[in-house]
């Protein structure tokens, strides 16, 4: 069992002990924003305007992406980004939330707070190219990238939730 693997399970143990684990409506979103679900009109009524706005392409089609930054941004938060445009059955639909991506202050997440807030990860890896730490939650549609050291959450990209398998 790698260190990270390690931590995350002592961490739980913890967590179950203590009773913190949190339920799975906080695993599903990140502060009211669920990718596949939301609209940019609640994202603004939320968050009020971005700090940058831009147009990206994705799959052939034009999308919006917000950032907030500083002030702007969410608590415990150095930014955020949100990407419009989401498929769905019913069709491509411009105004949904695709994804929402958190870059937490150092700290602001330990491992000891993934493992509580999200439980075990579906799987647990190395990101090839600057080796730090990755878990995978594919049930929740996160993916939560650790510093290098294995100890806190860099980056935490959401999207939506993988369907159940059968």
């Amino acid at each position: 069992m790698s260190r990270v693997a390690g931590l995350l399970a002592r961490s739980l143990a913890v967590g179950v002990l203590a009773g913190g684990l949190a339920g799975p409506a906080w695993a599903a979103t990140w502060g009211g924003l669920v990718p596949g679900e939301t609209t940019r009109r609640e994202v603004e009524a939320n968050y009020g305007r971005p700090t940058r706005e831009r147009t990206v392409v994705e799959e052939g089609r034009t999308v919006p992406e917000w950032t907030y930054v500083g002030e702007r941004a969410p608590a415990g938060l150095e930014r955020m980004v949100v990407s419009f445009g989401a498929l769905r059955p019913e069709g491509f639909l411009p105004d949904i939330v695709r994804s929402v991506t958190i870059y937490p202050k150092p700290r602001m997440f330990s491992i000891e707070s993934i493992g509580r807030g999200w439980g075990t990860p579906d799987a647990v890896g190395t990101d090839e190219q600057t080796g730090r730490p990755v878990f995978r939650y594919y049930a929740k549609g996160l993916l939560v990238i650790l510093d290098r050291s294995g100890s806190w959450a860099e980056v935490l990209p959401f999207a939506p939730a993988a369907p159940p398998k059968p």
